[in-house]
């Protein structure tokens, strides 16, 4: 598989070893604070180095009723509880996941007249994000 890229649709959201059934869409950000350190001998130029890095995931879905997924983020949310979450192209070679903790911060639900219900996720990290490649 090397050189090949990979396909949205191939890229999965779990919470708790569990699928997000419904899925359609997902983005998993990073990124890292900067701490400034300019001094008088910067020659009037701002410096900086990196400080603490973070990451949240966001998810959109299509409601699936009885879906292991989404039950476990409807618990986590209403009791105030961490997810194990993982983004993954899959197993065996070719394969690529992130992992860690996260705390729901938004979770709302969409019921529109014309179009099939649906709910999105907002997903703040707690801790280290682990990246795993396997080609």
């Amino acid at each position: 598989m090397a050189g090949e890229k990979i396909a949205g649709i191939n890229v999965l959201v779990k919470v708790e070893d569990a699928v997000v059934g419904g899925q359609s869409g997902a983005t998993l950000n990073r990124s890292a604070s900067m701490i400034e350190t300019t001094d008088k001998q910067s020659n009037n130029w701002v410096t900086k180095i990196a400080g603490a890095k973070e990451w949240g995931v966001d998810c959109d879905a299509f409601m699936v009723l009885s879906d292991a997924g989404y039950l476990a983020l409807s618990a986590a949310f209403k009791n105030g509880t961490p997810v194990e979450v993982a983004i993954a192209t899959g197993t065996g070679s070719g394969h690529i996941s992130w992992e860690g903790e996260a705390y729901i911060t938004d979770f709302p639900i969409e019921f529109a007249q014309d179009d099939a219900v649906t709910f999105s996720i907002s997903l703040e990290g707690s801790g280290e994000l682990a990246e795993t490649i396997t080609p």
